[in-house]
């Protein structure tokens, strides 16, 4: 009887003693702990787009984003066509508002000027994902809907009425998606995928690194910009460089 009642004991201090199993970190205060000024992100995309009896369009993006205390204040990409009828390289950066392009593909600049301004973007952070994870209620949003949420992987669906209430824009029949969070709960890996009103297929996958490392993006001298909108408008455009929304709102 006594060999019985010391194993109990025995185990009941091993019970006792196991360490509490960690809770799953809140991604969006993980996100806002990162809002500092001077710091960022460093992000690789992938977008494809797939039309039926077609090749797929693919676009590359590499580059970071900087903080400010509430969120992305700029960002500096460059951006490479994988497979694409007409191949080349633009390089991205935005300040506050303010977008600046530079490729080879632009012939035709005054003579020294090497940049060009694009009026208005609809946010800084640069990306072809329907949700910006960098706005605390869109990741808030997206992560409310997720169907399941384990082992730092968030699946879901967010139907056309959920992805226009949380971007106020309109996404075709909806948005599938998959979030990948790290141990700090912070973002690694984000993945999209749609159905575009052409019946093709659109998908984005983004990683994330480098999180809270010191960057500082600035404008390019002004003796180096001119602005011709109508002009680079049309190549941006019709090669569909940008986001949607971004063109949408110059």
């Amino acid at each position: 009887m006594k060999r019985v009642l010391a194993a109990a004991v025995a185990a009941t201090a091993l019970v006792t003693a196991a360490p509490a199993q960690a809770a799953t970190p809140d991604p969006v205060k993980a996100l806002k702990s990162k809002f500092l000024p001077g710091h960022g992100v460093k992000v690789s995309e992938l977008m494809r787009m797939v039309s039926k009896g077609k090749k797929p369009d693919a676009i590359r993006m590499t580059g970071a984003f900087e903080f400010g205390k509430s969120g992305v204040i700029a960002s500096d990409v460059t951006l490479r066509f994988v497979e694409h009828s007409k191949k080349f390289t633009l390089r991205a950066v935005t300040v506050g508002k303010q977008m600046y392009f530079q490729s080879d593909e632009f012939k035709e600049l005054p003579e020294g000027k090497t940049w060009v301004r694009m009026g208005k973007a609809s946010r800084a952070d640069v990306s072809y994902h329907p949700i910006d994870l960098f706005r605390p209620a869109q990741l808030k949003g997206l992560l409310s809907h997720a169907k399941s949420s384990t082992g730092g992987l968030y699946r879901g669906t967010l139907t056309t009425k959920q992805a226009s209430k949380l971007t106020g824009l309109y996404y075709g029949p909806g948005v599938d998606y998959r979030l990948s969070v790290g141990s700090a709960g912070l973002p690694s890996r984000f993945f999209t995928s749609q159905k575009n009103p052409s019946a093709s297929l659109e998908t984005v996958d983004t990683r994330y690194s480098g999180w809270g490392h010191k960057v500082t993006i600035k404008a390019p001298p002004e003796e180096l910009v001119t602005s011709s909108e109508e002009v680079i408008d049309g190549i941006l455009q019709e090669l569909q460089v940008l986001p949607n929304e971004a063109l949408a709102s110059r």
